[in-house]
């Protein structure tokens, strides 16, 4: 069903609880009503079961049906093999949503899963949104309210509401959260409908996520181009970035992970902040959150000792955080108050006894210096251990200064000793705070690539589906003649024959024209190189008939039951540089396309990147500027630029083609592909397509 985000105000704020299933008939009027209201709010919930009864004032309706108010929102708690004829009740009595508490679905297994896909179907069924199941009512529990709180709210989309539970304790750290959205099985509403919500959300300033996995690759994108057009970043930890995490993600919800390979370019192509463990999810969208966008490049480094400072700046150079040479009138002025023998180039270290013997004013005036600095955007003040003299004073010199200076402080407390006067000052101080220099200047540096993303944020025109009739008719051949695929989308092939025999060998090598490479033709050898079914540089015709003979004597031998349509004779392309262009199939994003180093140290290299489709002309040049090889296209150690304009002209074309040929096409690896000098193009040299079944 369409989501229309009014909708979900309309789920989040429902007129009319009726909370469904098992209820404690022990407890109190006064605790049952504590509780309740405090979730649906005072007197807009009522309790449902079918033993009837009350508890105190409180009825206890045995059905639906029976609650005389109006109800939007269900919330269900009963066994999962009645949760779908409860649903149809609710439909029977006009209720628009369902949050399902209830486990034991599609995480248990096929009779779980059974029994989810017909909970779907009831929803379907009555026009019902579905919230779960698998979940819990985090979504409804109250956010403590931060005092005075610094910067934006964070919203949380979660698809373990445990794992959101340690998330929103960030409140004890001086952190503001507008929501928990915990979205269990997504049997309905999913994690991208929430994305959504929260990019329109006034209330949220940051969107972050702990995602198994994407259900819906149109709602995704669509989610992720909102939070785009409304400026909220989004920091996500995706689990699926090896292969437990993968397998645990499926036990846990039921999702599909996907390849972590394109997930990563799908963040790339929307600039999403991608972090790896509960804490850097919650410090970095909370630096996104308390900075607010703008904040220029260049961190001022600030500590008490000479081996933090050390260790601060090694780790900013690491993540690759500027951290600028202080102008020389800077370092002047904190010398009238700090020991010339302490650098204050930045790293400024005051050597720790500065803090416990000069007063307050001067210790802060120290701190504005940094601030003042033209090329600082944001002082950092590095605090390792808890030493009281001198840490207390130094948490109330932030506190003082956090709204008089107008550039932001940011600290670091990378002591496990929070129990102590500056960590509170800190927390009161409402400004970011790290537990760990590598966390912080991570942090940073994401908050640095995306400002300068955002820029180019853009929705992607979809690419042309035609199919054009030679590449139909190709495809149509008893033996699919995929060079004819390839060339009807425009791929630059290198000029080649497929034949039978070592005489037609020689023909062909006579028409096309020596230098020729012969290698056999059979898609049971993939990687034909390795097993020496290759043979390049014939410069004679006698030289290509043995070859060939030669080549299809070795494929005979080495696999006797291998199709083998007999050897190919190609133009021998010489000079260039080897790349690798391709088509992976996602089962959650589709088709991919992927560039790399190619040749045959393709493995080994590993230097690739993907972006999914749809993908632009900026994609691709983007891509191609992300290798590690991209220098041997750059003209490094003398070498000729190469014609980088070609390549890309080559992974539209893969795309193109990926797109009109959709789940028709497996795979595709064009490998290699040579690219010439500047302006002379490139070349398909060799390919490798698989179909569907």
């Amino acid at each position: 069903m369409a989501q229309r985000r009014v909708d979900l105000e309309e789920f989040f704020h429902p007129d009319g609880v009726a909370v469904i299933g098992g209820v404690d008939r022990t407890q109190t009027e006064d605790a049952l009503r504590a509780a309740m209201d405090v979730r649906w709010g005072q007197g807009n919930w009522n309790l449902v079961n079918p033993k009837g009864g009350s508890i105190g004032s409180v009825p206890i309706y045995e059905t639906v049906a029976e609650v005389p108010q109006p109800v939007a929102l269900a919330v269900i708690s009963t066994p999962p093999a009645v949760c779908a004829s409860i649903v149809d009740q609710c439909g029977a009595a006009g209720i628009r949503y369902a949050l399902v508490f209830s486990s034991g679905f599609s995480e248990v297994g096929p009779e779980g899963a059974k029994l989810e896909a017909e909970l779907g179907e009831a929803g379907r069924r009555n026009g019902i949104r579905i919230f779960g199941p698998n979940t819990n009512t985090n979504a409804f529990e109250p956010v403590p309210e931060i005092p005075g709180l610094r910067g934006g709210k964070i919203g949380v989309v979660t698809q373990s509401g445990h794992n959101g539970r340690p998330i929103i304790q960030g409140v004890h750290f001086g952190i503001g959260f507008s929501r928990q959205v915990p979205c269990g099985n997504e049997v309905d509403l999913e994690v991208s409908d929430f994305i959504e919500y929260f990019a329109y959300d006034d209330d949220t300033a940051v969107i972050a996520g702990y995602i198994e996995g994407f259900r819906s690759a149109e709602k995704l994108r669509t989610a992720l181009e909102a939070a785009n057009a409304q400026h909220k970043p989004m920091v996500i930890l995706k689990i699926g970035s090896t292969d437990a995490g993968s397998r645990m993600a499926s036990s846990h919800t039921g999702h599909l992970t996907g390849s972590d390979e394109v997930i990563d370019g799908l963040f790339e192509q929307y600039g999403v902040v991608r972090v790896r463990d509960l804490d850097e999810l919650l410090e970095t969208a909370a630096l996104f959150a308390k900075l607010g966008p703008g904040v220029a490049e260049g961190a001022g480094l600030y500590s008490i000792s000479g081996g933090s400072s050390t260790l601060m700046a090694e780790a900013a150079e690491l993540a690759g955080v500027v951290a600028p040479p202080l102008a020389q009138e800077t370092q002047e002025r904190l010398h009238r108050h700090i020991p010339r023998y302490l650098a204050v180039s930045n790293p400024v270290d005051n050597g720790g006894t500065f803090i416990t013997t000069q007063p307050a004013e001067i210790r802060c005036q120290v701190i504005r210096d940094i601030c003042d600095d033209p090329a600082v955007g944001y002082t950092v003040v590095g605090i390792t251990g808890a030493v009281a003299p001198m840490t207390d004073p130094l948490g109330d010199d932030i506190l003082a200064l956090v709204d008089e200076v107008d550039k932001p402080i940011i600290a670091t407390w990378n002591s496990f000793k929070v129990d102590e006067l500056g960590f509170d000052r800190l927390v009161e101080s409402g400004v970011p705070l790290f537990r760990s220099f590598r966390g912080c200047f991570a942090a940073l540096a994401a908050y640095h690539r995306y400002q300068r993303h955002q820029e180019g944020f853009r929705v992607r025109p979809q690419l042309p589906d035609d199919l054009p009739d030679a590449a139909e008719a190709a495809l149509g051949m008893p033996s699919p003649d995929i060079g004819a695929v390839l060339q009807a989308f425009g791929l630059p092939m290198a000029a080649s024959e497929v034949v039978s025999s070592p005489s037609d060998a020689r023909r062909a090598a006579e028409e096309i024209g020596l230098p020729v490479v012969v290698k056999i033709a059979s898609a049971d050898f993939p990687h034909k190189s390795d097993a020496g079914l290759v043979v390049l540089g014939l410069d004679s015709l006698e030289g290509v008939e043995q070859a060939a003979q030669e080549v299809l004597k070795r494929a005979r031998s080495a696999a006797p039951d291998a199709a083998i349509d007999g050897v190919e004779v190609q133009q021998m392309v010489t000079g260039g540089t080897e790349m690798i262009v391709g088509v992976t199939r996602d089962p959650t994003l589709g088709p991919a396309v992927m560039v790399g180093t190619g040749g045959v140290f393709t493995e080994v290299l590993a230097d690739t990147a993907v972006r999914p489709l749809p993908l632009d002309e900026t994609d691709a040049y983007e891509m191609v500027r992300s290798l590690k090889g991209f220098s041997l296209l750059d003209g490094a150690r003398g070498r000729p630029p190469a014609d980088v304009d070609a390549l890309v002209q080559v992974v539209m074309a893969t795309a193109i083609l990926a797109t009109a040929l959709g789940d028709r096409l497996a795979e595709l690896d064009l490998n290699p592909v040579v690219v010439l000098d500047r302006g002379k193009g490139a070349v398909v040299v060799d390919h490798l397509m698989i179909l569907a079944g």
